[in-house]
């Protein structure tokens, strides 16, 4: 049975292959979010990282993206988050499925994550209701 904290949206891991999966668990393990989006936007796969699991370097992308998911769905709503807080971690993990909020409505994201990403989307909804609240 797994703990309230420990409901985080992994069907982006397990799409990974197995060596590939490690690498995103480690970086989901060792690497604050922010660290993560700056590897993002730099475009520069770890090589040593990669090469230490014997990675082709065509996979960091989706490595990133999932391990990007995983994190930010892994945040619990939280009354204190501000505006800017939520939108920040509604925005990271929408644009790590391909589906970012400047092209897609959270309504639009919702329902087209929902099969492929039940907790993301349970969690995108769950976050754009305490948006609401904030406005």
């Amino acid at each position: 049975m797994h703990l309230l904290e420990n409901k985080y949206e992994t069907a982006g891991l397990l799409k990974l292959p197995p060596h590939a999966r490690d690498i995103a668990e480690h970086l989901l393990t060792l690497t604050p979010l922010n660290q993560l989006l700056l590897m993002q936007q730099a475009n520069d796969p770890d090589t040593a990282l990669l090469n230490e699991h014997h990675v082709p370097i065509t996979l960091w992308p989706d490595i990133l993206n999932a391990t990007l998911l995983a994190k930010t769905t892994y945040f619990l709503p939280n009354p204190n988050f501000n505006k800017e807080e939520l939108l920040y971690l509604m925005k990271a993990a929408c644009s790590s499925i391909g589906l970012p909020l400047n092209v897609y409505s959270v309504k639009e994201v919702i329902e087209m994550s929902a099969e492929e990403y039940p907790v993301f989307s349970e969690w995108l909804n769950t976050f754009a209701k305490q948006l609401k609240k904030k406005r």
